[in-house]
């Protein structure tokens, strides 16, 4: 791998330590302020929408005048937010924005895409495990702290880049690529799937098992070990199945585990079915990734990357809501049952309509 590629993959990827240090702590550090389930919820919904809609602003920008310049930007707004996190639970509005704009470069800059975006995927993963375990040995306030850290270094990373691609100089939301941006409108769903379930996560740990961050820490770690080693295969599993195959069958197998999850009768057995589900269903995430960046123009790469992002977070900034509330009156089981029917629906969605398609 080139020295660019490489700086490229990491910089992409260290954010996985923020990553994985906030899907154990973050529903239970605002806990830990006085906030109810219900407002816990709310605030990590709104986050969802208003980074999203953030980097599409960024996305639109950099498309105009090329990403690199608008990475520093939106990152370095980022890392300023983890800071104010300290101060005010409404920061974490702001945190996390502008990482499709590195993905768009390492499209431009790599020769083998498919392999690159495992790569990414894998040591993304590797970061998240060392996110997952900071909560052993750190307190809230410190991690947030070394969250803020980890977003600026990921800048520091993307100084030797050079950066190619121009833009278009013009500012717009246009692009050509409507009708394959039509046919990825299932992320919808599964935006609206993952956000019923999977922020709030750590919290049904908490009132199912009475579960502390301390605890989930290993679960959570194995569970990125795995995906890192699952992503990995990911380019075998496309050459042998067909990538929407790959996508298709290992998604199917991760819903049935997530019907069953609800039924575990102890913090170690949910706590199995969690890694498992978790591997199969994000181990072809690259696969994903990777058809996208296929599929769509240079020139519109970022923006289409950002628009599919809003496809996802719209629906799913609602989600934590709805969750919030169903905790709230002390129904655990039923977001399970919602997230795996979505999920269900936005699968066979897909696999029709891409089921014909050679890349």
């Amino acid at each position: 791998m080139k020295s660019e590629d490489f700086l490229l993959v990491l910089a992409s990827s260290v954010g996985g330590i923020v990553w994985g240090a906030n899907t154990v702590i973050m529903a239970l550090y605002l806990k830990s302020l006085g906030l109810n389930p219900l407002t816990i919820g709310v605030i990590l919904g709104s986050a969802i929408i208003v980074n999203t809609l953030l980097s599409l602003f960024w996305a639109v920008l950099g498309d105009a005048y090329g990403r690199k310049k608008f990475v520093y930007i939106s990152r370095g707004v980022g890392g300023l937010s983890f800071l104010l996190l300290l101060i005010t639970p409404y920061a974490y509005l702001f945190i996390n924005q502008g990482y499709g704009l590195i993905s768009s470069i390492l499209a431009e800059k790599s020769g083998d895409l498919d392999k690159a975006m495992a790569y990414r995927s894998s040591l993304n993963t590797i970061f998240s495990v060392v996110g997952s375990l900071l909560p052993i040995v750190l307190n809230y306030r410190s991690i947030i702290a070394v969250d803020s850290i980890v977003t600026f270094l990921s800048l520091l990373l993307l100084i030797p880049v050079k950066e190619n691609y121009r833009g278009t100089r013009k500012v717009t939301l246009k692009i050509s690529s409507f009708k394959v941006l039509g046919k990825l409108s299932t992320e919808a769903i599964i935006g609206l799937g993952a956000g019923v379930l999977l922020p709030m996560l750590s919290l049904w740990f908490n009132l199912r098992f009475h579960a502390t961050a301390s605890s989930l820490s290993p679960i959570y770690a194995i569970s990125e070990i795995t995906l890192a080693l699952g992503t990995l295969t990911s380019p075998f599993l496309a050459k042998t199945l067909g990538r929407i195959r790959a996508i298709v069958i290992t998604h199917f197998a991760a819903i049935a585990l997530l019907f069953i999850m609800p039924f575990s009768t102890s913090l170690f057995i949910a706590g199995v079915i969690y890694v498992m589900r978790n591997v199969l269903m994000n181990s072809t995430g690259p696969l994903m990734n990777s058809l996208v960046f296929k599929v769509v123009k240079e020139e519109e790469r970022s923006r289409v990357n950002s628009m599919l992002q809003l496809l996802d977070a719209i629906p799913r900034s609602l989600g934590p809501n709805l969750t919030g509330y169903l905790f709230y009156i002390g129904n655990l089981n039923v977001p399970f049952f919602i997230t795996g029917s979505l999920y269900l629906v936005a699968t066979i969605l897909f696999y029709n309509f891409f089921k014909d398609i050679k890349i």
